[in-house]
């Protein structure tokens, strides 16, 4: 989901988790369905806690959310 290879301390577990949201962004990738506003909820979350890690500057300025979520975001998922 980030564009980052470092791994995410407390990115498992929990309601909203990185891995959870990863694993339904693939799910919804098979198969779309009315679902999808749930999963965009939950990207737009992360997309706020990702701006409070740019925040802090240095290293954590250059993570970024994939195209694949910026276009979701967008309201687009069908065009990827």
């Amino acid at each position: 989901m980030l564009a980052t290879q470092r791994p995410v301390s407390g990115s498992s577990g929990g309601q909203g988790s990185l891995r959870a949201i990863l694993a339904e962004l693939e799910h919804q990738s098979r198969a779309p369905s009315s679902s999808e506003d749930g999963l965009r909820q939950r990207l737009l979350v992360l997309a706020r806690r990702l701006g409070r890690v740019q925040a802090l500057g240095d290293e954590y300025a250059g993570i970024s959310l994939s195209e694949h979520v910026r276009v979701i975001l967008r309201g687009r998922a069908g065009t990827v």
